[in-house]
């Protein structure tokens, strides 16, 4: 197989920028899901409860 001899140059890829607005959803993400997993243990807790009371 030969080689295609090509003029232009390839440019690096610019490197990805942190956006505050990703970590402000992230943030939130993560508050909601340690809710979502509070309130579910909080169910399960007085299920149990309401089942050997």
């Amino acid at each position: 197989m030969n080689q295609i001899d090509t003029t232009e140059e390839v440019s690096a890829a610019p490197e990805p920028k942190t956006s505050l607005v990703g970590f402000c959803w992230l943030g939130g993400t993560a508050i909601a899901m340690v809710g979502w997993i509070s309130a579910l243990a909080w169910v399960a807790w007085h299920f149990v409860d309401w089942l050997f009371a």
